[in-house]
């Protein structure tokens, strides 16, 4: 993200959303891919010992290269459960926009997430 961009979000304040607004949101789960092209540099004896090294190691330069939507379904308690059991860092919150087309987050029990940075994305 350019400097600007982030300074751009750094300054935005994070939304209210309306309580009737609210209850006539549905809560979906969007499971995805997404493709990143990577380059490591590292030091190794051979290319097999490389290969292991790079595979641990943090990257030099990352490439988003895109994303495949896999499923889109209403979201249920029960699958919170299953998704936490995927991943040891799990985010219970949601994300959402708000009627000026900001993207933002909220936590578990409903409420605005202040510690995630406000996005505008329509």
């Amino acid at each position: 993200m350019s400097k600007d961009k982030v300074e751009k979000v750094k300054k935005t304040k994070v939304p209210a959303m309306k309580s009737e607004k609210k209850s006539n949101l549905k809560r979906f789960s969007v499971e995805s891919v997404s493709t990143f092209y990577e380059v490591h540099i590292v030091h190794a004896e051979t290319k097999e010992q490389a290969k292991i090294i790079a595979s641990q190691a943090d990257y030099n330069a990352s490439k988003w290269l895109g994303q495949q939507i896999s499923n889109v379904r209403v979201c249920e308690d029960a699958d919170l459960s299953r998704f936490k059991e995927l991943d040891d860092y799990f985010f219970a919150g949601s994300a959402t926009v708000d009627v000026d087309g900001n993207l933002y987050y909220l936590k578990e029990d409903g409420s605005v997430n202040g510690n995630m940075p406000t996005t505008k994305i329509f």
